[in-house]
């Protein structure tokens, strides 16, 4: 099977972006505690995350209206998190992550990032959104440069990158 046929597979029900639920959290404290999946995030843990711990955040942070925090979905199957953090009105930050490793180089997060980069052009008004990647996530670098960030900073293990909304 080609790489584009089984893309095409995956997108056959429709990769989706919806608000985080509590619910969630059954299923997103194994990917924190998963050291494979987190080590590019920045937020490595150095203990153990639990259910209960999960299931706090996820509570606490669904409530902030300058945050959109949603999940990602594969033919209603939850694959990972993306969001928009620090809205302030022309700007935020983009976070995301593939907890399901099956799903990783599959396309997912390229379409995830552009429904929630439409989402935060079209709905929110942004002007621009910005990101910190780990210099050696190569293939995040790709894709974010795929989707139209540049890179404005270089500091340390990190680059800092821009999307600007077009006019």
């Amino acid at each position: 099977m080609s790489k584009s046929t089984t893309i095409r597979k995956f997108f056959a029900g429709g990769v989706k972006i919806r608000p985080l639920r509590i619910e969630d959290a059954k299923t997103s404290y194994k990917w924190r505690n998963d050291k494979e999946v987190f080590y590019y995030t920045g937020n490595t843990y150095n203990n153990y995350i639990s259910y209960e711990t999960e299931l706090e955040w996820i509570q606490r942070i669904i409530k902030n209206s300058n945050e959109y925090r949603c999940a990602i979905e594969v033919d209603g199957m939850y694959v990972g998190n993306i969001y928009l953090t620090d809205i302030n009105g022309e700007s935020a930050e983009y976070h995301i992550f593939i907890g399901e490793k099956n799903y990783w180089g599959k396309g997912v997060a390229e379409e995830a990032s552009r429904q929630i980069l439409k989402y935060g052009f079209c709905e929110r008004g942004l002007k621009y959104v910005y990101l910190h990647v780990r210099k050696d996530n190569v293939r995040a670098v790709q894709l974010y440069n795929k989707l139209g960030f540049v890179p404005i900073e270089n500091e340390d293990n990190w680059i800092k990158m821009i999307k600007q909304r077009h006019l």
